[in-house]
């Protein structure tokens, strides 16, 4: 007789603390598994359950080239490479480069000097007087204010000897002295002369005398050093030195008249004497010329204030 087959063992019932920690379990794993689909970049899907995604390739970032030197015009700054630094993260993962962002620099802006305008040419209307020749400035001041004047053919002729009647006649154009002297009667001066009022001015003003004998000479060439003696007596100027020390740096200082030393002093401390063409000689006894005039005219003006003085 065979014995009846043992019943299945009764079912046990759970514990209610092990319900509590199974339900627990469930709750945590429902719990992770939304806020891993919640993420934007997990690439976790509901469709990704059902198939398998598609790799996705790190996007590449877009590196704006620097500008060049010749694009700016300035040499860019140099920027030091980094470093990539060890990273704890899984050496499998993927990283995105990040470019390391270069300054715009704006080229720069050459501002340019300003440039003085080249000095207008002085012109004098004479056809002999280029605007290089050394007395063309005051040749042309003192015919602008009608002191000098040239020849019918359209020459100055700055180079002819000045005579002693045309010295006369330029001083008294460019001066306005009261007369402090009485006329002289000269015995080769008529009184038709061309010249005649303008020599009788300068004597009266003082810039001008004659000769012993009683003669003028009104054509003879004056020598520079009489010029200069001249326009110092009419002017009344009076050396500020020693004459002879203020000569002495001419080389030719001996060859000035004893007396006219101290005149011709007086003219080269307040700046008639041109010093022209040696400017370490006075030439005193050589003949002036018309643009020899113009110079120390020129200048004797400049003593008054009347012309802005020239340097040399």
């Amino acid at each position: 007789m065979t014995s009846p087959p043992e019943p299945p063992p009764s079912r046990r019932r759970l514990e209610p603390d092990e319900l509590i920690a199974i339900l627990v379990a469930f709750g945590s794993i429902g719990a992770i598994f939304f806020w891993a689909i919640g993420q934007p970049d997990s690439g976790l899907n509901l469709s990704s359950l059902l198939s398998s995604p598609a790799p996705i390739a790190n996007p590449v970032p877009r590196v704006t080239a620097p500008p060049t030197e010749e694009s700016v015009g300035i040499q860019p700054p140099v920027v030091a490479p980094t470093t990539p630094q060890a990273s704890t993260v899984d050496s499998a993962q993927s990283f995105a480069i990040v470019p390391v962002p270069v300054p715009q620099i704006s080229p720069s802006v050459s501002v340019a000097s300003p440039v003085p305008a080249a000095p207008t040419p002085v012109v004098t209307g004479f056809s002999d007087v280029p605007a290089t020749y050394w007395a063309t400035p005051y040749i042309a001041e003192l015919t602008q204010r009608g002191i000098l004047q040239g020849f019918p053919d359209g020459t100055f002729q700055p180079d002819k000897p000045v005579t002693r009647a045309e010295f006369a006649g330029i001083v008294s154009k460019a001066f306005e002295k009261a007369k402090s002297k009485q006329p002289l009667e000269f015995q080769d001066l008529p009184a038709n002369y061309w010249a005649r009022s303008a020599i009788d001015e300068s004597i009266q003003t003082g810039f001008m005398n004659g000769y012993p004998g009683g003669v003028f000479r009104p054509d003879q060439p004056i020598p520079l050093s009489q010029l200069q003696v001249a326009l110092a007596t009419g002017l009344n100027l009076k050396p500020k030195s020693d004459p002879v020390q203020v000569l002495s740096k001419y080389q030719d200082a001996q060859e000035v008249p004893k007396w006219a030393t101290s005149k011709v002093a007086a003219a080269v401390e307040s700046g008639l004497v041109v010093e022209y063409p040696d400017a370490n000689k006075l030439t005193p006894d050589r003949g002036a010329t018309r643009a020899d005039a113009a110079a120390l005219i020129y200048q004797a003006l400049a003593t008054e204030g009347k012309v802005k003085k020239i340097q040399r």
